[in-house]
């Protein structure tokens, strides 16, 4: 039996809620994950950063997660 496990890698919005919350790898990309999600149900994902207080720089981190 073969466990697939998903690689997390590190982009600048990791760093920038790593950085800003004060939270663990794992923990930013389980918001941008939700992100993502956000985004797929049709919200604006600069308004989604903005709301978290961080620039609109991020936007390709959360189209181009998954």
């Amino acid at each position: 039996m073969t466990t697939t496990t998903k690689k997390i890698v590190l982009t600048d919005l990791h760093k920038a809620l790593m950085h800003n919350e004060d939270i663990s790898r794992e923990e930013a990309d389980q918001m941008i994950s939700e992100f993502y999600d956000r985004v797929a149900d049709g919200e604006d994902p600069e308004e989604i950063l903005y709301d978290e207080g961080l620039e609109p720089d991020y936007v390709l981190d959360i189209l181009f997660y998954k």
